[in-house]
C-alpha cells in the first residue's frame, strides 16, 4: 500500500477513536448485544479447551475497550495477558473498567511495531474488530502468527465478510437511521454526527478480502477450528430477520498453530 494512503487510514482511526472512545461499547450495539457477546463468550471458551495449558499467554491486539480482555480475565486457565491498541482514549476506558490487576500489562503502540519488538511468543492471540482498520491486514496477520506458539490459536472477531445484497444494505441503513435516532442520547448523537468512517474503516468501503485470508492460513498449514459467518445488527427485530438472508456481514475466525 502507498504510504501517503496508509499513513492517512492511521490518522483517521487515531481521530475516530478519539472522538468515540467515551461512547464506543454504547455505540456499536451490534457488538454489545446479548447475544453477540454470548457468541464470544463460547468462542473464546472453545478455543482455550482447545489449546488445554494451564496457564495461557494471551495477547489482545487492538484491545479497545475491552471487550475481549474482560472475558479473557473470567477464565481460571488465562495466566497474562498483553493488551496493544493504538488510541490512549480507548485503554483509558479499558483502564478504568479494569482497576487494576496484575494479569493484565497495557501498551500504547501501532500494532505493527509492536509485533516487530516482541520478543516473546504468546498461547491466545485475539483480534476484534481490528483487521478492517488496518492499511494492509495480510501483513499484519503475518506477523501476528510468528508471535503465536505452536498449539496455540488466533481468534479473529467481527470482521466484514465482503458479503452484499441490496436487502442488506437496506437493513443496514435502517438499522443505524433507527438505532441513533431513537435509542441513543442527543449528546451521543451529536459526537456520532462528527464521525467519519471512509479511511478509519478502508477495507469495509474497500472490500474485505474474507476468501483469500482463509487461503493464506491453510496454505501455511493451520488449522482452521472454527468458522461463522453471520449478521450483526443493532436492534434485535433486525438481528432476527438478517437469519433469513444468505449474505452476512460478519465473520468469526478460529485458527489453531500445530505443534
Amino acid at each position: 500500500m502507498d504510504p501517503k494512503l496508509s499513513q492517512k487510514i492511521i490518522t483517521a482511526n487515531l481521530e475516530l477513536h478519539h472522538k468515540e472512545a467515551q461512547y464506543y461499547d454504547l455505540i456499536h450495539r451490534e457488538i454489545f448485544n446479548p447475544e453477540e457477546q454470548s457468541l464470544i463468550s463460547h468462542v473464546l471458551a472453545d478455543a482455550i479447551e482447545i489449546i488445554n495449558m494451564p496457564s495461557i499467554s494471551a495477547l489482545d491486539i487492538g484491545a479497545g475497550t475491552g471487550n475481549i480482555t474482560l472475558k479473557l480475565l473470567d477464565n481460571k486457565n488465562i495466566g497474562s495477558i498483553v493488551v496493544v491498541d493504538l488510541s490512549k482514549e480507548m485503554l483509558e476506558q479499558l483502564q478504568f473498567k479494569l482497576e487494576s490487576n496484575p494479569k493484565v500489562k497495557i501498551v500504547n503502540a501501532d500494532i505493527d511495531s509492536f509485533l516487530e519488538a516482541q520478543t516473546k511468543g504468546f498461547d491466545l492471540i485475539t483480534i476484534s474488530s481490528v483487521l478492517h482498520h488496518l492499511p494492509d491486514y495480510f501483513e499484519t496477520t503475518e506477523k501476528i502468527l510468528k508471535k503465536l506458539n505452536a498449539g496455540g490459536a488466533l481468534l479473529i472477531f467481527h470482521e466484514p465478510t465482503g458479503q452484499k445484497s441490496k436487502l442488506l444494505e437496506i437493513i443496514t441503513w435502517l438499522d443505524s437511521r433507527l438505532f441513533v435516532n431513537l435509542l441513543l442520547p442527543p449528546l451521543v448523537k451529536e459526537v456520532i454526527t462528527t464521525l467519519d468512517h471512509s479511511y478509519s474503516d478502508y477495507h469495509v468501503y474497500h472490500d474485505f478480502d474474507l476468501e483469500g485470508l482463509k487461503k493464506h492460513f491453510e496454505n501455511k498449514g493451520l488449522e482452521i477450528f472454527y468458522f461463522n459467518q453471520h449478521n450483526v445488527f443493532s436492534l434485535g427485530i433486525f438481528r432476527w430477520l438478517a437469519r433469513l438472508i444468505p449474505q452476512k456481514n460478519n465473520f468469526i475466525l478460529g485458527i489453531k498453530k500445530l505443534k
